[in-house]
């Protein structure tokens, strides 16, 4: 809102502050898993890893969702200043915990889960402090009873909750997205036991690496996969609807888990180094070209938003009198563009879809707030106060004769 009052709606902006706020985010990765493994090469693999992983092509491009990379940030800020209180017993690190910790309810809902997760440090690196962490879950109580109180939980819909065993098999395709391989049908790899291989390989690295470090009393190695699943707690009743961008911030357990993997793996001798390579050459050789192709969909679907909306203003220009119908519009771009009344950004509100022609998906209930009036038409046909723009593909193009012969 700030950005929007400031600079309207030109979108530098928003990117110089998704990224800055990325860059922030990586550096504490790098310094928390530096410190809790004891490897600056580590740290240095999970930022590598957390940023080739393609559910971050997501954050990086989608404005809308910034909150999730300022989640991350608070996420490792928080854990990364109760690790500095550990280690230092100064008062002013935790006092700084408790402030991002409240601050962060303030950025996502997701940050209920806090307090599970600094326990979790807690109870893996640093037991004297556990009863430290215990408040911070009545507030994170308090928190939820207040927003289920303002906000009510959907009773249906695709937000609505489903506490079944749909929960596991929604962890499952969760933890499939985040390794990599399951999406490489967006390079048209369909499924095939060499894609299956890939993703049991990579799976097998990680668990063998966990359960060696925790046969050698390593506890710390049981906070990274406890990161990817108490961060993913709040999604997982979400059975209807299952979005990438949701692995943004539970990704970085899973970033830290495999670049101490790398690390330790590397030291480990020939076979070591040979394992270690292997699998990270298979996830960034798979992730990589995935992230791209998310990035070039959101780049391409925004173009074709620009086109559409600049070339309906430009078509409108000083006849805003004009009754404006849009036909070729498509379920993609009326999800994109439509459906979020781009046009008021120009002061156009007389823009509807022409009624008629394809049916959308859409609520029946909101289906008055984009299709025009058939009545309507017709009298601004008849008084020459009707624009008629077939918009297919992006293109913009005037057919109000041709149209006004078939009404």
């Amino acid at each position: 809102m700030s950005l929007s009052a400031v600079f309207g709606p030109e979108p530098l902006p928003y990117r110089c502050v998704a990224f800055l706020t990325f860059i922030a985010s990586l550096i504490l990765l790098g310094a928390l898993c530096s410190k809790l493994t004891g490897s600056h090469v580590a740290g240095f693999w999970a930022m590598i890893l957390w940023t080739a992983n393609s559910a971050l092509g997501y954050v990086l491009s989608w404005t809308a969702i910034y909150y999730q990379i300022l989640c991350a940030f608070f996420f490792l800020a928080g854990i990364w200043l109760l690790v500095r209180y550990a280690e230092t017993g100064k008062t002013r690190f935790y006092v700084a915990q408790w402030a991002t910790f409240l601050l962060g309810f303030g950025v996502l809902e997701v940050n209920v889960v806090y307090p599970a997760l600094a326990a979790m440090y807690a109870l893996c690196c640093v037991r004297r402090i556990f009863w430290k962490t215990l408040p911070m879950f009545a507030v994170s109580a308090l928190f939820a009873w207040w927003h289920t109180r303002v906000a009510p939980l959907p009773s249906s819909g695709p937000y609505k909750l489903y506490w079944d065993a749909s929960i596991f098999s929604t962890l499952w395709t969760y933890w499939k997205w985040a390794l990599g391989p399951s999406r490489l049908i967006f390079l048209r790899f369909y499924p095939s036991p060499f894609r299956s291989l890939l993703t049991v390989a990579l799976m097998a690295g990680l668990l063998g690496f966990l359960a060696w470090k925790l046969y050698r009393r390593q506890w710390v190695a049981a906070f990274f996969p406890a990161w990817f699943l108490i961060v993913f707690g709040p999604f997982l009743p979400l059975r209807d609807h299952i979005d990438a961008s949701y692995l943004t911030v539970p990704l970085i357990g899973l970033a830290m888990w495999g670049g101490w993997g790398v690390a330790s793996g590397w030291k480990a001798g020939r076979a070591g180094k040979i394992a270690a390579a292997a699998l990270l050459a298979v996830y960034l050789c798979v992730s990589i070209p995935l992230a791209r192709v998310v990035v070039d969909s959101f780049y391409d679907r925004s173009v074709n938003v620009r086109n559409l909306v600049l070339g309906v203003v430009d078509q409108v220009d000083d006849r805003t009198d004009k009754l404006v119908l849009l036909t070729g519009v498509d379920q993609e771009m009326f999800v994109s563009a439509i459906w979020h009344h781009p046009f008021e950004v120009f002061d156009l509100n007389n823009v509807w879809l022409s009624p008629g022609g394809s049916t959308l998906d859409m609520p029946a209930e909101y289906r008055a707030q984009f299709y025009a009036n058939p009545e309507a038409v017709t009298e601004a046909l008849k008084n020459g106060r009707a624009l008629v723009l077939d918009v297919t593909g992006g293109q913009v193009r005037d057919i109000t004769r041709e149209f006004a012969r078939t009404w």
